[in-house]
């Protein structure tokens, strides 16, 4: 009965965790708010600024870590991520355009979130179509995925070329990353997805283990692995498409968050989903109250902070892996 109990402990922890550092990061970062500040200035700093900031963190790190496990799952490669699938360089081309129009031919009304959205959709659609005519094999959804991600950031530097300086400046700040334009529904609306897309997962996460234990068992049990895998490619697009489209490019958290996780000895599809969720949304919110205190009042751009995590990460666990290999080997 204990042991049965071990895992959802641990995610238990994380969860307590995320709320005490969300908590924290509403009141103490980057500056103490005093119960002396006047009423109507403090409710302003709290529902207005820090509220947004910390439920976007949690929602958005929350979709980009179950999106992520979710590739690493339905590709069985330890290194995928969201991005893997180009969303990220077609939604920075589509937020690009936006950017670029307003500037040259004034339509204020663009959305750069909006066009964001609708060139990532389109990237995951088009692979989609290409995967379902050429096969839906693990293979062919990453050859794919890079082949749409290469196409797309070759056609962003290239309108980038010939923007304005000022158009390009918005680019650049809009493609590292950034929750201090977000809103309260924003929020809301990734949440709900969010929370729809995880009961997918859940219902689903049988099926996931016994796809990962072999393609020919699963086969034999019933189940339909094409179809699956085309479902949960667009689960996880939809995740990070919507994510991206809110708060920019932040690498690296749907690649780390699963990662952490299988460390912690939750392996299984159904404990990595859950606790793949829940880090993800702490790590976004740690890198958050890192990009406002290193260098406060500056705000560090959250994407590069996300990034320096990631790598010195993977390199840390790089180190121990051969360490474990090399143990075993003696």
């Amino acid at each position: 009965m204990k042991t049965g109990q071990k895992p959802y402990a641990k995610i238990t922890w994380l969860l307590i965790i995320l709320v005490v550092v969300s908590v924290g990061s509403l009141f103490l970062f980057p500056s103490v708010l005093g119960l002396s500040m006047e009423r109507a200035r403090l409710v302003r700093v709290l529902y207005k600024i820090r509220l947004p900031e910390v439920t976007i963190a949690i929602t958005a790190g929350a979709a980009l870590g179950l999106a992520g496990a979710l590739m690493q799952i339905l590709l069985d490669n330890s290194l995928a991520s969201p991005f893997t699938l180009g969303i990220s360089s077609a939604s920075s081309f589509g937020a690009s355009v936006a950017i670029i129009l307003g500037f040259t031919h004034g339509i204020a009304w663009l959305s750069t979130s909006l066009f964001a959205l609708i060139f990532a959709m389109a990237a995951v659609g088009l692979l989609m179509l290409v995967s379902s005519i050429m096969g839906i094999s693990k293979k062919t959804i990453i050859l794919v995925g890079m082949a749409v991600n290469f196409f797309f950031s070759s056609a962003n530097t290239l309108i980038q070329y010939y923007a304005s300086p000022d158009a390009v400046y918005q680019i650049v700040f809009w493609s590292s990353g950034s929750l201090t334009n977000a809103k309260l529904y924003d929020s809301l609306r990734l949440f709900l997805v969010f929370g729809f897309c995880l009961v997918i997962s859940l219902l689903f996460s049988k099926d996931m283990a016994i796809i990962q234990h072999g393609e020919r068992d699963a086969l034999m049990k019933g189940i339909n692995v094409n179809l699956e895998r085309l479902l949960f490619l667009f689960v996880a697009s939809l995740l990070a498409s919507l994510s991206v489209s809110v708060v920019g490019v932040i690498g690296f958290v749907g690649l780390v968050a699963p990662h952490l996780c299988r460390l912690l000895g939750l392996d299984s599809p159904k404990l990595l989903i859950i606790s793949s969720g829940i880090t993800g949304g702490l790590m976004l919110v740690v890198a958050d109250v890192l990009s406002k205190t290193l260098l406060h009042p500056t705000i560090l751009p959250i994407g590069s902070i996300t990034s320096v995590i990631g790598i010195i990460f993977l390199l840390i666990l790089l180190i121990v892996k051969r360490r474990t290999s090399y143990e075993e080997v003696m």
